[in-house]
Parts: structure tokens; C-alpha cells; sequence
């Protein structure tokens, strides 16, 4: 069966770069859990960073990654701490509502498969 995208003939990469684009922004094991964390409040760099365990330098790459993609803002705050707030851009608030979709089908999907898998 041949893409539905396209003419079957491999030209339907007009399609899915976009697609590869939002896997390359959301990839990781850390970027989605930082974007929901950013969804009610912006936050500071230690409070992200006890709320999931994640070691420092992880953070600080997958916050810097988020900011060069435009979806999270960094403010420098002027206090004596020289503390760092994040918050969600406009396109992160946008990836929230997809996440969530993507939380809704994965859970949907999980219970399809395990409905099937025969109990011992």
C-alpha cells in the first residue's frame, strides 16, 4: 500500500519534515515531563530539577535545547540568588495541548494491548 501523502513514488518528504522537526524538538526521555512541568507556572531551575531527579547538566541541556527550539523562554532574574526562571513560549504552550493528546492515545493504545496479551 503506498503512502497516503503521496503518489507512492517517495515524494512525500514535504509531509513528514515537520514531523521529523517535532520529533527532533520533543526527543528524550526529559523534554515532554519539562514542558508540563512549565505548564502551570514558570519556574526555576532548582525546582525543575527536584521535582524529577534529573541531574543538573541533563537539565541544563535539555532546557537549553528547548530554548534554541523556541519553546521555552529563559529570564534571567535580578536578585542576589543570579536566578533563572523558565516558562513556556507561545509553541510551548501549543506542544502542551499535543502532549497531552499523545498522553490520551498512549494510554488508550496501552490498554488495547494489554487487553489482548492472555493473562497466566
Amino acid at each position: 500500500m503506498a503512502c497516503v501523502k503521496c503518489s507512492g513514488l517517495g515524494d512525500c518528504n514535504g509531509f513528514f519534515v515537520p514531523l521529523n522537526d517535532l520529533m527532533c524538538v520533543l526527543n528524550g526521555k526529559w523534554k515532554m515531563r519539562l514542558i508540563l512541568c512549565l505548564a502551570s507556572e514558570p519556574k526555576r531551575f532548582n525546582e525543575m530539577k527536584k521535582c524529577h531527579g534529573i541531574s543538573p547538566r541533563i537539565l541544563s541541556k535539555e532546557l537549553k535545547e528547548l530554548e534554541i527550539n523556541g519553546v521555552v523562554n529563559r529570564k534571567e532574574l535580578n536578585d542576589n540568588l543570579k536566578s533563572v526562571e523558565y516558562s513556556l513560549t507561545t509553541p510551548g504552550n501549543e506542544l502542551v495541548k499535543i502532549i497531552l493528546q499523545l498522553q490520551k492515545w498512549g494510554a488508550s493504545h496501552r490498554k488495547n494491548v494489554l487487553d489482548v496479551i492472555p493473562s497466566n
